[in-house]
């Protein structure tokens, strides 16, 4: 989830506004052949063994901007800096609409979204945080494969991926 995400423990009223009320998450009809592929990518870009994601796939979701959105033990209001997240102990990837399985950049959100699955299938790591890295890098290499520059935000994307510390006075 990006640095700025809302997440909502309980969804407070905001202002004399509706109090904000989880969605369902619609199940995301996307073609197999679309995921397919991007495992075949992860699988020839990296060493990790993606047989488990084939044989147990994730479920794969949306949701819009403005919706709350159950996440792993909380909720989270959806805003426009979130283009999908991995939810793992749901093994489910959520994608934020519109998604377009012909645009390469919304493949490669799914591409990330999968590597976390692959990622976290593969290796313990240290924190939740710490795989983001990589799987910016190798989101990048994918948009460059097709000629897109990725426009990510390298210094952003390094603090993302660091693992909360605790802090002693």
């Amino acid at each position: 989830l990006p640095a700025d995400a809302y997440i909502l423990t309980e969804p407070p009223p905001i202002g004399g506004c509706r109090i904000p009320v989880a969605v369902t998450l619609e199940p995301a009809h996307v073609p197999q052949s679309v995921v397919d592929d991007l495992l075949d990518w992860i699988a020839e870009a990296t060493d990790y063994d993606v047989a488990d994601a084939r044989a147990n796939p994730p479920d794969i979701t949306f949701c819009s901007v403005g919706d709350v959105i159950p996440y792993e033990t909380d909720h989270v209001l959806v805003n426009d800096t979130l283009s999908g997240a991995y939810d793992l102990p749901n093994r489910r990837i959520i994608l934020v609409r519109p998604w377009d399985p012909d645009d390469i950049r919304d493949r490669s959100v799914l591409l990330h979204e999968l590597i976390h699955h692959v990622q976290l299938g593969n290796r313990d790591y240290a924190c939740i945080e710490a795989p983001e890295w990589e799987a910016y890098k190798l989101q990048e290499a994918y948009l460059d494969e097709h000629g897109i520059a990725s426009g990510f935000d390298w210094l952003q994307i390094y603090f993302q991926a660091q693992c909360p510390r605790t802090i002693h006075p």
